[in-house]
């Protein structure tokens, strides 16, 4: 599995969501609204799009997501390298 590609987006005051990205994989799948995110100690996840579960309070269920950690760890450093990168050449 490749990213091939990705789109970013302006999360506009959504809290410690920084970015929201649309990733590419292999040039024929694509995951929309994967979650940028921020805590406030200064570390960076990724949250995956997701539904509310109607039969619950404030449940969510992930569509789509890494079946383990290598995976994740994958997804995260690719996409967060992007979005640095991204950044600076908006600096420009």
């Amino acid at each position: 599995m490749e990213v091939t590609d990705i789109k970013f987006y302006e999360a506009h005051n959504r809290g410690p969501v920084i970015a929201y990205a649309n990733v590419i994989l292999n040039d024929g799948f694509i995951i929309r609204g994967i979650a940028l995110v921020k805590r406030k100690d200064g570390s960076k996840y990724i949250s995956m799009p997701a539904r509310k579960i109607k039969s619950e309070e404030k449940a969510y269920r992930d569509i789509c997501h890494p079946l383990n950690k290598k995976v994740r760890e994958y997804f995260t450093d690719i996409i967060f390298g992007a979005y640095s990168e991204f950044v600076e050449r908006e600096k420009e």
